[in-house]
């Protein structure tokens, strides 16, 4: 798989960590896209906003432009019972939507994945997903155009997959939680876990283990919520 190098940190105390994980997986190809330059993205959120990529961006102006588009999710609601709303407008977080939707656009084939029998909730991992499923009941159907979903209301496996490492042609997404239970995006390439909060990149992290249920759990701040994107 891809090695990932990307250098640049998320600004302290914003929400593009989504952003900037897709970025690093982005750059973690060669070349960063199979489409010409110059790439106009549109905000799926009316009234639209255009960004447009020459291809002349640094790392950091890549992923704020980037974050233009994909900082869409507003997260409302208590802890335990979160409320989940579509917005155009700026420090929301990142949906899974809307990175696809800019993968793709950068020619990438895209997956997103929910870990296999969620709605059984046995794990954390498996509860947590479950909760956000619910929590967004259209956002596989808005995934959709733009990528093969595993998960109800998408085109593949309806009750989700196991997890497993990125193959050699591929990078991945892993939206996780903070111990606050606020969402985090990470890049995982071939040379481990980037981190857009702090640019770090953990190439080998003791704590990190696929149960039998094929969740994946991270100790050091992080709960893997059973949800993911592939890209390739």
């Amino acid at each position: 798989m891809p090695s990932i190098t990307f250098p640049e940190a998320q600004p302290s105390g914003s929400f593009s960590c989504g952003a900037y994980a897709l970025t690093a997986a982005l750059k973690a190809f060669s070349p960063v896209t199979t489409k010409p330059y110059p790439i106009k993205l549109k905000h799926l959120e009316v009234p639209t906003t255009e960004v447009t990529i020459d291809g002349t961006e640094t790392d950091k102006e890549l992923a704020e432009k980037i974050y233009q588009i994909t900082g869409d999710l507003k997260i409302g609601g208590t802890l335990t019972a979160p409320v989940f709303t579509y917005q155009l407008a700026p420090d929301l977080n990142n949906s899974p939507s809307a990175l696809a939707y800019v993968a793709k656009q950068f020619g990438r084939t895209v997956t997103i994945n929910v870990i296999k029998d969620f709605k059984s909730s046995l794990t954390v991992c498996q509860a947590t997903a479950n909760g956000l499923l619910n929590g967004l009941p259209g956002e596989a159907a808005r995934c959709g155009p733009n990528a093969t979903v595993n998960a109800p209301g998408g085109t593949g496996v309806v009750d989700g997959v196991p997890y497993t490492a990125p193959a050699n042609d591929e990078v991945q997404l892993l939206c996780v939680m903070n111990s606050d239970r606020s969402m985090h995006w990470l890049a995982r390439g071939a040379n481990g876990f980037y981190d857009p909060g702090d640019a770090s990149i953990a190439s080998m992290w003791t704590a990190i283990a696929v149960n039998a249920d094929g969740a994946m759990t991270i100790t050091g701040g992080y709960t893997f919520t059973g949800i993911w994107m592939v890209l390739k």
